[in-house]
């Protein structure tokens, strides 16, 4: 046990002088800390008090490292059924980024989505008032479907020099040979030195080699129900959309999970804290296969069944 405390406070120093070399905040190191569980750490307060502090601290260091500029970001979906949440996800974490913007004036508050055509055949396109109700104006939205992979390099690329999008957001369907490690640390570049975000929404894709600085798989989280003015829950409602996602890549983080809710109105996602996961609906709130009322519950049993043949071949009957 003194060995393992030992260290983990040796790793927690490393990682504070690499920060400090790199001339980068000590946010990554503080997120390490938090997220694996310093041993040495003070025991201050109630336990309650800690974990909340451990999840601020851990959501305030990965919203300042997706807030950055010249950011490269990949957003993992495992299956295309969760492309709604990958999706969602980007464009919140865009129109956080478009907030800030429009706030200091410094970048444009519009953003660029290039879809994939698969994905949208499979998922379906944006549709107006739904962005609306997500917190979004359409104005705020300029979308694009190039039909080859090649076009769609192209057009990111051009978007990110042009400086016209405070951020990009690049769909791909899986991984593809023509959207490797060198298309990667291209475009990464391209983000870097043009100030701007660069978005990969990899929707039904394996983890692979990227030049992206964080990656995040998002799965979706089953909504809150909405609260009443007494604080109370609304019974059979749905709340804001809530994103579950695990840190697999990070320079400055180790792995972790955290459930993220999107508040429409404020447009900001806020952690959820044990207790407020604890008020999810669940993922299927109504059974699949209700029990009849009409007939017996259990199939009756069959009847004789011979085969004979006949003029169209061998026919069955009971």
């Amino acid at each position: 046990m003194g060995s393992h405390a030992q260290t983990q406070e040796q790793l927690f120093a490393l990682r504070q002088t690499i920060a400090r070399i790199e001339g980068k905040s000590d946010h990554g190191a503080r997120l390490s800390a938090l997220a694996g569980g310093d041993a040495n750490a003070k025991d201050t307060g109630s336990a309650a008090e800690r974990k909340a502090f451990d999840l601020e601290g851990c959501f305030e260091a990965l919203k300042a490292e997706w807030l950055r500029p010249g950011l490269m970001l990949e957003l993992r979906g495992e299956r295309l059924q969760q492309a709604g949440a990958v999706s969602g996800l980007g464009l919140s974490i865009a129109a956080m980024r478009a907030s800030l913007a429009h706030k200091e004036r410094s970048l444009p508050d519009r953003m660029l989505l290039i879809s994939d055509p698969h994905v949208a055949r499979e998922s379906g396109l944006l549709y107006g008032p739904g962005l609306v109700d997500f917190g979004l104006a359409a104005g705020e939205i300029v979308h694009a479907m190039p039909r080859r992979i090649e076009d769609a390099l192209w057009l990111t690329e051009a978007a990110l020099v042009s400086r016209a999008f405070s951020t990009v957001l690049f769909e791909v369907h899986g991984n593809l040979k023509k959207f490797g490690l060198t298309e990667s640390r291209r475009l990464s570049l391209k983000a870097r030195s043009a100030g701007r975000a660069l978005l990969i929404l990899r929707q039904a894709g394996e983890e692979e080699a990227s030049s992206a600085s964080l990656r995040l798989l998002v799965k979706p989280a089953p909504a809150a129900a909405r609260q009443l003015s007494d604080g109370g829950p609304l019974g059979g409602s749905m709340g804001h959309p809530a994103f579950s996602i695990r840190i697999e890549k990070s320079r400055a983080a180790e792995l972790f999970d955290l459930t993220l809710e999107w508040n429409p109105d404020e447009r900001r996602l806020y952690p959820l804290a044990p207790a407020d996961r604890a008020r999810l609906r669940p993922s299927d709130p109504v059974a699949l296969f209700p029990e009849a009322v009409d007939r017996p519950h259990r199939p009756q049993a069959l009847g004789t069944v011979m085969a004979f043949a006949g003029a169209g071949g061998i026919h069955r009957a009971s």
